[in-house]
C-alpha cells in the first residue's frame, strides 16, 4: 500500500511502532491505522491528543501530517457515516472532512453556543421519549431519523468540536438507541437492530460504560423478541460488566438482570430466571445509591413487574404472573399509555390460562381503545395474539364485543427478513 500520508507513516516508524502495535496502543483496529495513513480517513478529534503523545510529536505537527498530500477539494463532510440509517462502517475512524485553515475560524458556533446546542439536543431527546410513550414510535420514527441525519451526524466529525466531541458521540449514541426503540415499536425490527448496533459502536468509541450497558439492555430485549434467547442472556451479561464501572449502576444492573431473566425463562431455566429476577429486585432497592447519568433509560418498579410477569408466564407460574401484571396496572398511569397496554395484554393472556375469559376480553377492549391513539406494532402484534387466543370463546358476549373492536383497529402484518448477528 502506498501511503498518501507518508509523513504520518514515517512518524509512526520513528516512534518504534508497527501499524499493529500502534493500533493496540490506541485501542483501535489495525485497519484504522492503515486508513489514516492511506488518507481514506482521519482520527476523530478526541483521538488526536493521544495519537500525538504516542508518536512523541506536537499537536500542531500532527495536524500538518494529517493534512499532508490530501487536497481540500476532495473532502467529503459526510464520509461513510449515516447515523440515522445505514451502517456505520467504523466509528473509530471518519470519512474525509473539510479542513479548517490554520488561524481562520470557520463559520461555526462559539464554545458557549456548543454547550447550548448540547442542552438543546438533550431536551429534544427527552421530548422524543415523552411523545413515544404517549403515541408510540410509529408516528415519530421518521422525525427522529431525520434529526439524526441533519442535526447530529454532520457534527460528529467536525474537527472544531474537540471539547464536546465525546459529548456529541454520547448524544448520537442515545438518540440512535431511541430511534432503534421507535423502529422496534413500529414493526421494523431489523432497522431497530441496526440502530442498536450503531448506538453500541458510538458508545464504544467514547468508552461510555453507562451508555454501553444501556444499549446492551435494549439489544438483549430485542434478541428476546427475535426468539434468540441465548443471545438475550449473553448480551445482558456483557451489559452487566459495563454497568459495574459506570454511573447509574443500580438502575442499569436491575434492567440487565431483568433481561437475563427473560432470556432464561425463554429457555425454560426456572432457577436461573428466578435468581435473575431476585437480583434485579435487590439492586433496584438500592437506587438511592446511584450516581446520576445522562442519556440512560428509566427502569423502575413497574418496569420490573412487567418483565417479571412475562417471565413467570413463560415458566407456567400463573399466580405470580397475574400478581406482577396487576402490579403494572397499579403503577402505570398518566402518559404511560403503551406500557399500560402491555400490562393489560399480559394480564389478559394470564387470565385466559385460568379460564377468566370475561375479564381477559374486557382488558382486550381497553387495549383496542388505547390503540386508537397509539402507533405501536408491538401492541398490535400482541393484541392479534390475544384475538387468536380468545376466538375459541367467541360465544361469550364480551369476547364478541372484543372481536368486533379488533376488526376496527388491527391491520394485517408482514414478516420482515431476519438478521442474527450482533455487535457484541
Amino acid at each position: 500500500m502506498v501511503a498518501k500520508r507518508d509523513g504520518l507513516a514515517r512518524a509512526r516508524r520513528a516512534a518504534g511502532y508497527t501499524q499493529e502495535t500502534l493500533a493496540e496502543a490506541l485501542t483501535v483496529d489495525v485497519k484504522t491505522i492503515g486508513n489514516w495513513e492511506s488518507g481514506k480517513t482521519e482520527p476523530l478529534p478526541y483521538k488526536r491528543p493521544k495519537l500525538a503523545t504516542v508518536l512523541n510529536i506536537s499537536a500542531d505537527r500532527l495536524e500538518v501530517l494529517l493534512r499532508e498530500d490530501l487536497p481540500y477539494a476532495t473532502a467529503d463532510s459526510r464520509g461513510e457515516h449515516q447515523v440515522g440509517e445505514g451502517v456505520v462502517a467504523s466509528v473509530e475512524e471518519q470519512g474525509r472532512t473539510p479542513r479548517a485553515v490554520p488561524g481562520v475560524c470557520p463559520d461555526r458556533p462559539t464554545q458557549p453556543d456548543r454547550q447550548a446546542d448540547l442542552a438543546t439536543i438533550q431536551a429534544k431527546a427527552t421530548a422524543f421519549q415523552v411523545a413515544d410513550r404517549k403515541v408510540g414510535g410509529g408516528r415519530i420514527y421518521s422525525t427522529v431519523v431525520e434529526y439524526l441525519q441533519t442535526e447530529i451526524s454532520p457534527r460528529l466529525f467536525d474537527p472544531t468540536s474537540d471539547i464536546l466531541g465525546e459529548r456529541l458521540f454520547e448524544a448520537a449514541a442515545s438518540l440512535t438507541e431511541i430511534a432503534g426503540w421507535m423502529a422496534h415499536d413500529s414493526g421494523r425490527d431489523q432497522h431497530a437492530k441496526r440502530h442498536f448496533s450503531q448506538s453500541y459502536r458510538l458508545a464504544k468509541a467514547v468508552d461510555h460504560p453507562a451508555l454501553l450497558a444501556n444499549v446492551c439492555a435494549s439489544m438483549s430485549h430485542l434478541a428476546g423478541q427475535l426468539h434468540q434467547a441465548k443471545d438475550a442472556v449473553r448480551i445482558a451479561q456483557i451489559g452487566l460488566t459495563h454497568a459495574e464501572r459506570g454511573p447509574a449502576r443500580q438502575r442499569l444492573s436491575a434492567r440487565l438482570h431483568a433481561m437475563s431473566a427473560r432470556g432464561f425463562a425463554m429457555q425454560g431455566d426456572t432457577e436461573a430466571s428466578r435468581r435473575s429476577l431476585m437480583d434485579a429486585e435487590r439492586v433496584l432497592e438500592r437506587l438511592h445509591e446511584d450516581t446520576p447519568a445522562e442519556w440512560i433509560s428509566q427502569f423502575d418498579e413497574a418496569s420490573l413487574a412487567g418483565e417479571a410477569a412475562l417471565c413467570f408466564d413463560a415458566l407456567g407460574d400463573r399466580r405470580q404472573a397475574e400478581r406482577q401484571a396487576r402490579r403494572v396496572l397499579e403503577l402505570r398511569v398518566g402518559d404511560r399509555v403503551r406500557s399500560r397496554a402491555f400490562g393489560q395484554l399480559t394480564l389478559a393472556e394470564v387470565l385466559i390460562g385460568g379460564g377468566e375469559i370475561d375479564e381477559a376480553a374486557s382488558l382486550g377492549r381497553e387495549v383496542c381503545t388505547a390503540l386508537g391513539a397509539l402507533t405501536s406494532s408491538r401492541v398490535s402484534s400482541r393484541l392479534t395474539d390475544l384475538k387468536t387466543a380468545l376466538k375459541p370463546h367467541r360465544a361469550v358476549p364480551e369476547v364478541q364485543l372484543f372481536l368486533a373492536d379488533c376488526s376496527h383497529v388491527l391491520q394485517p402484518a408482514t414478516a420482515p427478513k431476519s438478521d442474527t448477528s450482533w455487535p457484541v
